[in-house]
C-alpha cells in the first residue's frame, strides 16, 4: 500500500521529518500535489528501525549490569563484614569479663562503672570501618 509521510506520521506518531530522514533511501512513487508515496512494507521496518532495537536492548542490558555492579559495590562498601563484627564482639566480651573478674570482691565504685561503659563505648573504634 502507498502512503505519503504525513499519513505514516498519522500512523506512527512520529514527527514528519523524521520520517522523511528515514525514508532518505527508499525509492517514492509522485502522488498527488507533489506527494512522495512509500510503499509501507518497506517504510515502516526503515521508521521502526528494526535492527536497531535489539542494539537498543543489547546497550540497555549492558547499562542494568553496570548499575547492578555499582549498586553492589555501594553496598559492600554499607555492610560491616561478619567475621570482623564477630572478632570484635568476641574481643569485647573478653575486655568486659577481664573487667569484672578484675572488680570480684570489690565495691562497684563509680569509677569502676565508668571504666565498664568506657570499654562498651570503645566498640565502634575497634571495628575499623
Amino acid at each position: 500500500m502507498l502512503v505519503s509521510i504525513k499519513k505514516l506520521s498519522e500512523l506512527t506518531g512520529r514527527h514528519r521529518q523524521t520520517i522523511a530522514k528515514n525514508l532518505v533511501d527508499l525509492l517514492a512513487v509522485d502522488g498527488e500535489k507533489g506527494a512522495k508515496l512509500y510503499d509501507s512494507q518497506q517504510a515502516l521496518p526503515l521508521i521502526y528501525a528494526v535492527d536497531n532495537l535489539e542494539a537498543a536492548r543489547a546497550e540497555q542490558a549492558r547499562s542494568q549490569a553496570a548499575l547492578n555492579k555499582v549498586r553492589e559495590e555501594t553496598l559492600r562498601k554499607q555492610r560491616i563484614p561478619l567475621d570482623l563484627v564477630i572478632s570484635v564482639h568476641d574481643q569485647v566480651l573478653q575486655a568486659m569479663s577481664a573487667t569484672l573478674k578484675a572488680a570480684k570482691d570489690k565495691v562497684l565504685t563509680v569509677d569502676l562503672i565508668n571504666q565498664i561503659f568506657a570499654d562498651f563505648r570503645a566498640i565502634p573504634a575497634k571495628l575499623k570501618w
